[in-house]
């Protein structure tokens, strides 16, 4: 009977937690009954080792349970999240295990916890990604980077023969590369992938391999596949750059030079050889590369779109002289597809946006091409099975007035650029013709369809509403500029995303504000009033604090949103404030 018992001791549980200290994973040690080094641990039992692992995703608070299996034994806590990785398509960086209420530190092995086959492992996540696509994207990049690197100088000669130009398109997979980003960057998974693929060091092997690329200029590309790569990793670098995490901000914004090489592959401004978009009407290899060109330029552009609404490059890109010609030159060049100019306009009215640029804007005949687009018939436009075609031509013109009046609007509202007396009526007809003849509603979803929306952070646009202008006294075209400042309001609170960004922003308060400080006879009054129905019909409004109120008069009257805004605003508009002499004096 005692060997009984003295046996049942020697492999009894080595510990106990107690009520108070159970769920913080402490232990108590029953000293005199085990002994640490004579137990089974988990390196020791079979290879193929189960483990039951419940989901707990945040913040959806989802929960699921799962057996996990693998037969190759994980000899620390990093290697189970690889495999967990594998498994439940869960990042490394985004796991947390816990067993038995006590969370695996990366750095411990499994036999540090006393895991045995069977136990219940807690995984709590907030994402999942597409980790066999991402891997496989990379792992295609890697080879193209080493074959373009080996044969450089090959490449760079011109004279390739049949059997290197077959070597080319064996190698660089160019169509799976398509493939893979496109199945990754939807908008509900790019974040996640993008983040995926950054913390795998993937920008650095597009970086690199971008680099290289650019090491030719356009005239010696000679293969179309180094065309559609250079393309590829240009929309790869937009969708890594779109990720708003703020400690890897510093890895996406040290490669802007590169993005002005590929985006000068081609001087449109005074050689316009890009050819329209329909890769059907031409088929001579020389038409082909020179549409592929186009498609360079384009995901240059759509890289520059995403980098002008950074504040730390708005000055760096309106400072290079041959950037910004070239963008009036996308504007100007006929054949240029009518939606790529779109990101010109978007690119443009980021830069607007900063009021440190308008004097270098001043300077680019940017009105004149503005007009030009605006009254140009479309060379290519965007078509939807359920949508008729008569209808998607129109949607698609008034999608393009729509940016060309947003900036016309910030150029006249922030005195960017003085309108020359001869354009005056040409830009009053505009605006009237735009404002009064969409259809709001239509126009939105349009938008969304065609993915024609231009995301930037929600105060530049509320602060353009806000310029300090006598509102009573403005002349038309102010007047019609205001109108459309506050309709872009109206596009932005008709996301849900949007409103919500609005008030993890504080900006609510002054968006409720806006119509007191707008004359009651302007139709930018009825269109603020408007705002405020649609963002109070999703999300109930609550009347504003008195500090607000105040900085709101300030905005509106003097300082603008900016600078109202400030902590320390008391400072720049004493003489607005009550006790100041000279105020009394008024």
């Amino acid at each position: 009977m005692e060997n009984a018992e003295a046996k049942e001791a020697k492999y009894a549980t080595v510990t106990d937690r107690s009520d108070g200290e159970g769920c913080n994973g402490a232990r108590e040690e029953r000293s005199g009954e085990a002994d640490y080094s004579r137990l089974p641990c988990l390196s020791e039992q079979s290879k193929t080792i189960s483990f039951n692992v419940l989901l707990l995703r945040t913040p959806l608070n989802t929960t699921i349970s799962r057996t996990f299996t693998t037969t190759k034994f994980p000899e620390s806590v990093a290697a189970l999240k690889l495999a967990i990785q594998e498994e439940f398509q869960v990042p490394v960086y985004d796991q947390k295990l816990s067993f038995d209420c006590a969370v695996l530190a990366d750095g411990e092995s499994l036999d540090f916890y006393r895991l045995k086959d069977g136990d219940q492992i807690t995984l709590e996540y907030t994402t999942t990604v597409d980790v066999e696509c991402a891997f496989h994207l990379m792992s295609l990049l890697r080879n193209a980077l080493e074959f373009v690197k080996n044969e450089q100088s090959q490449l760079a000669s011109g004279k390739i023969s049949p059997e290197f130009s077959k070597t080319i398109t064996d190698t660089l997979h160019v169509k799976d590369i398509n493939q893979c980003i496109r199945q990754l960057f939807p908008p509900q998974k790019m974040f996640a992938n993008s983040m995926f693929i950054l913390n795998n060091r993937g920008l650095d092997v597009t970086t690199s391999l971008h680099s290289l690329l650019l090491n030719q200029t356009w005239e010696q590309i000679c293969h179309l596949e180094l065309q559609h790569l250079e393309y590829n990793v240009l929309i790869l670098l937009n969708n890594l750059f779109m990720v708003t995490s703020q400690h890897l901000k510093y890895e996406v914004i040290n490669n802007l030079d590169n993005i002005f090489g590929s985006f000068l592959r081609v001087p449109l401004s005074s050689k316009p050889i890009i050819v329209p978009h329909n890769r059907n009407l031409y088929s001579s290899t020389k038409h082909k590369q020179l549409e592929a060109l186009n498609d360079v330029v384009t995901g240059a552009l759509l890289c520059l779109n995403t980098k002008t609404a950074d504040e730390q490059h708005q000055i760096q890109i309106v400072t290079n002289e041959k950037v910004m010609k070239q963008f009036v030159g996308c504007l100007e060049t006929p054949t240029f597809p009518r939606h790529v100019q779109t990101y010109v306009l978007g690119c443009f009215q980021h830069l607007l946006y900063n009021p440190h640029t308008h004097k270098y804007l001043s300077n680019v005949d940017l009105l004149g091409a503005l007009m030009k687009v605006a009254y140009r018939s479309p060379s290519h436009q965007i078509t939807f099975e359920d949508v008729d075609p008569a209808l998607c031509s129109k949607l698609e013109s008034d999608c393009v007035m729509y940016f060309v009046v947003m900036v016309i609007s910030h150029l006249a509202l922030t005195k960017a650029t003085r309108l020359p007396e001869k354009l005056s009526s040409q830009v009053e007809l505009l605006l009237n013709r735009f404002l009064r003849n969409v259809d709001f509603n239509l126009f939105c979803m349009w938008m969304v369809k065609a993915r024609r929306y231009v995301w930037v952070d929600i105060f530049p646009p509320l602060s353009l509403a806000y310029s300090p202008l006598r509102y009573t006294s403005l002349c038309p075209i102010d007047s019609l500029c205001l109108e459309a400042a506050v309709m872009r309001l109206q596009i932005i609170v008709s996301k849900d995303g949007e409103r919500h960004c609005l008030i993890k922003q504080g900006l609510l308060d002054y968006l409720i504000c806006l119509p007191w400080h707008i004359s009651e006879g302007l139709e930018a009054h009825k269109r603020a009033k408007l705002v405020l129905e649609m963002f109070g019909s999703h999300i109930p409004l609550q009347p504003p604090s008195l500090n607000n109120i105040v900085r709101a008069k300030l905005a509106a009257t003097c300082c603008g949103l900016a600078e109202a805004m400030r902590s320390d605003c008391h400072r720049s508009v004493g003489w607005l404030l009550p006790g100041n002499s000279q105020q009394q004096t008024t």
